[in-house]
C-alpha cells in the first residue's frame, strides 16, 4: 500500500522553496549602493542613526514618515555594519524571504480552512504563491531600495499576524487574539500601510473562515473593536506626520483625487499581468479630472466587480481577494495624496497578496479536477517563475546606484524634471560638477517652479565648478524663491567668501546666525569671514560662541587668534 505524503512536509516544502527562490533572485541587490533618494535621510546622512541615543527611533519624522520600528531596524545594522550597504540590502532581502515563506503557508492554512482539497492540490497552492509572489517584478522596489525596508518588516508582521488570527479563530484562545494584536501593533510601526487590517480579519470571516455564518457579524466586528481604535489612532499620526508632504486641496481637488485612484486600481492590475516599463516614480497629473479616461477606469473597475460577484456561484474565493486587494490600496491610491507619484510599484506589496493566491488557487483547482494534470500545472508555475525571475532579475539593477536608477527614470519619461534633478544632484554628489549643472539645468528647464531646492543645488555646482557669480545668482534666485532660507544664506555666503566678496559674506551669515542661533557651523563661517575683516575679536567672539554650541571644530581657531594676540576681552 502507498503510503500518503505528509500535507504540512509537502506545504513546508513549498513554503522554503519559495524563501530560498526569492532570497536567490535578489542576491546580487547584496552588492547594490545606496541611492539618493531617501537613504541619505534615512541611513547614510542621518546624524541620528550614528548616535548611541535610541529616542530618535521614536521621536523622529524622516521623509514625512514615523515608522520607529524600521528605525530600529536601520539602527540594527549600522551596529554591526556601519555604513556599507551590503548589510542593509542583506536585511531587506532576508525580510522578503521570510514573506515569500509566510505567503506560502498563509495560502495552504487558508485553503486548508475549507477542506476538500489534496495534498498535491495544496502543494501546488502553497508553492505558486510563494513564487508568484516572491518573483514579481513589482516587489523590486521594495527589497532593493534600503529607504522601502518599511515595506518589507510592515509586511512581516502583517502575515504573522494574520497567521495568528487563523490560530485564534480556529482555538478561540486568548493567547492567539493577543499575539494578532500585537503584530498588528509592531506592523503599524513599521509602516502605517496595515491600517485596513481590521478589515482584511472580517473578509477572512467571512470567507475562507466562514465565522460570520456561525455567529453572524456581532462577535466577529466586536473583536475587532481594539483593532478599529488602534487604526484611528495609526491614521490621525500619520496625517499628522505626512502633513507637510500631503497635496492641497487647491491642486488636486476631490475629482481629481477619484480620478487618480481609479486609475491607481487599473494601473496595478495592469502592471501585475504585465510588469514593463516600471519607473521609479510614474509622474502624477495634477489636473485629473472627471472625463472619458476616469469613465474607462470605472468602467473597468465595475466589470471587474461585477464579474467577482458572477463567479460567487462557485466560489467566495474571488470576492474576498477582490475585496482584500481594494480594501489594502486604499491609503496610498490617491484620496490623500502624498507627495508628487501617481502610483508606484512599492505600494503594490501587500495588496499583491491577494492576486498571486488567487491565481495559486486557480492553480490548485486544476490538479483538484484533473490528478494528472498535476506535472503539468507544476512545469507552468516553473516556467512563470523563471520568467517574472528574469524580468526581476533585469528590474532590480535599475537599483544598483542613482545613476542607474535615474537613467532609467529620464529613459522612461524624458520630459519630466525629476530624473534629471536628481541624476544631476548623484554627479555633484560623486564632484562631476559640469555634468550636474547640465542635468540640473535641464531639470529648471522643463519646470522651473518644480523643485525650489534645485536652484541651491545648482548653485553650489556652480561654485564647486568655481563658476562663482552664477553660483550667487542662483542662490540669490533660490531666497528669492522662499526668504528666511537659513541653508541658502549660508551657502551664498560660502559662495561670496570664496569670491573674496567677505562684506558680503558677512551679511549672509549674519542673516543665517539670526535665523538659527543654534547653528554651531554658522558661527564658524562668521568667525572666518571676520578674521579675513581682520576684525579678530569678533571672530574670536564667533569661535568661542560655536565651541559652547558643541562644535570642537572651533578650538584650533581659537588657538590660532590667541596665538595672534587677539583682542577678545568680553
Amino acid at each position: 500500500m502507498q503510503k500518503k505524503p505528509d500535507p504540512t512536509r509537502t506545504i513546508l516544502i513549498a513554503a522554503l522553496i519559495s524563501a530560498a527562490a526569492s532570497f536567490a533572485l535578489y542576491l546580487p541587490s547584496l552588492g547594490f549602493d545606496f541611492v539618493n533618494w531617501d537613504d541619505y535621510m534615512y541611513v547614510y546622512r542621518n546624524a541620528a542613526l550614528q548616535s548611541d541615543n535610541l529616542d530618535w527611533a521614536f521621536t523622529s519624522v524622516i521623509a514625512s514618515t514615523w515608522i520607529p520600528l524600521t528605525f530600529l531596524s536601520y539602527e540594527l545594522d549600522y551596529s554591526i555594519w556601519g555604513l556599507d550597504p551590503f548589510g542593509y540590502h542583506l536585511t531587506n532581502t532576508v525580510l522578503h524571504a521570510a514573506n515569500s515563506f509566510l505567503i506560502a503557508l498563509l495560502a495552504a492554512r487558508l485553503v486548508g480552512a475549507r477542506g476538500g482539497l489534496g495534498a498535491r492540490a495544496v502543494f501546488i497552492i502553497a508553492l505558486s504563491a510563494g513564487l508568484l509572489f516572491g518573483l514579481h517584478p513589482l516587489r523590486v522596489e521594495s527589497v532593493a531600495w534600503v529607504s522601502e525596508r518599511k515595506d518589507v518588516l510592515n509586511a512581516l508582521f502583517f502575515l504573522l499576524g494574520l497567521h495568528a488570527y487563523l490560530s485564534y479563530a480556529a482555538s478561540r484562545k486568548a493567547a492567539s487574539y493577543m499575539l494578532t494584536l500585537v503584530f498588528f501593533v509592531l506592523s503599524l510601526l513599521s509602516k502605517p500601510m496595515t491600517v485596513t487590517m481590521p478589515l482584511v480579519l472580517l473578509i477572512l470571516d467571512y470567507y475562507p473562515l466562514g465565522r460570520v455564518g456561525k455567529d453572524s457579524w456581532r462577535r466577529p466586528l466586536l473583536e475587532k473593536l481594539p483593532f478599529f481604535c488602534i487604526s484611528i489612532a495609526a491614521g490621525l499620526i500619520t496625517v499628522w506626520s505626512q502633513e507637510s508632504a500631503l497635496v492641497p486641496q487647491d491642486l488636486l481637488p476631490l475629482g481629481g483625487r477619484i480620478h487618480v485612484a481609479a486609475r491607481a486600481y487599473v494601473f496595478y492590475i495592469y502592471k501585475t499581468l504585465l510588469p514593463a516599463n516600471l519607473a521609479p516614480l510614474y509622474p502624477i497629473d495634477l489636473s485629473a479630472s472627471i472625463d472619458l479616461l476616469f469613465a474607462m477606469y470605472l468602467i473597468a473597475l465595475s466589470a471587474i466587480t461585477a464579474l467577482v460577484f458572477y463567479f460567487r456561484k462557485w466560489s467566495n474565493t474571488y470576492i474576498s481577494a477582490w475585496a482584500y486587494f481594494v480594501i489594502t490600496l486604499i491609503p496610498v491610491v490617491g484620496l490623500l495624496q502624498v507627495g508628487g507619484q501617481a502610483a508606484a510599484d512599492r505600494y503594490t506589496y501587500l495588496p499583491g497578496i491577494s492576486l498571486a493566491m488567487l491565481a495559486a488557487a486557480g492553480a490548485g483547482w486544476i490538479v483538484k479536477r484533473k490528478r494528472k494534470a498535476f506535472p503539468a500545472v507544476l512545469a507552468a508555475v516553473a516556467v512563470l517563475s523563471a520568467l517574472l525571475s528574469f524580468l526581476t532579475f533585469r528590474q532590480a539593477a535599475v537599483w544598483k546606484n542613482s545613476f542607474a536608477l535615474w537613467d532609467h527614470q529620464i529613459g522612461l519619461y524624458p520630459d519630466n524634471p525629476r530624473g534629471h534633478i536628481m541624476r544631476g544632484t548623484a554627479y555633484a554628489l560623486k564632484g562631476n560638477y559640469d555634468q550636474a549643472i547640465i542635468d540640473l539645468s535641464k531639470g529648471i528647464e522643463l519646470d522651473p517652479f518644480y523643485d525650489l531646492e534645485v536652484y541651491s543645488t545648482r548653485g553650489n555646482a556652480f561654485v564647486n565648478a568655481g563658476r562663482f557669480e552664477e553660483g550667487i545668482a542662483d542662490f540669490t534666485h533660490a531666497l528669492y524663491l522662499r526668504d528666511g532660507d537659513k541653508t541658502a544664506y549660508k551657502a551664498r555666503g560660502t559662495a561670496y567668501a570664496v569670491a573674496g566678496q567677505y562684506a558680503n559674506a558677512l551679511k549672509d551669515f549674519l542673516k543665517a546666525a539670526k535665523l538659527d542661533p543654534s547653528d554651531a557651523s554658522t558661527h564658524i563661517e562668521l568667525g572666518k569671514v571676520y578674521m579675513h575683516l581682520g576684525d579678530n575679536r569678533n571672530s574670536y567672539l564667533s569661535m568661542k560662541k560655536a565651541l559652547e554650541l558643541g562644535d570642537p571644530n572651533a578650538s584650533r581657531y581659537l588657538e590660532d587668534l590667541e596665538t595672534w594676540g587677539a583682542g577678545h576681552n568680553e
